[in-house]
């Protein structure tokens, strides 16, 4: 599976657009901006795991932190 770069990455997160979050199952959220892949939120024992283009940005307590590190 491949996963090309959307034309509203990061950037269009910082001008103003919010990532629509769906649930895809339980402990799995997709993120997407304007139709195009955003990144993902996965669960588990540890906390919140937030990833954009198979980079992790960080593991969070809540899901609110680990959707906020999309914005930065």
């Amino acid at each position: 599976m491949t996963i090309a770069q959307p034309t509203s990455g990061p950037e269009a997160t910082r001008a103003g657009a919010s990532i629509q979050w769906t649930v895809v199952q339980a402990g799995l959220w997709v993120g997407k901006i304007g139709g195009e892949f955003a990144g993902m939120i996965e669960r588990d024992d540890s906390g919140f795991t937030a990833i954009r283009f198979a980079q992790r940005l960080g593991v969070f307590a809540t899901l609110g932190e680990a959707k906020a590190a999309f914005a930065g």
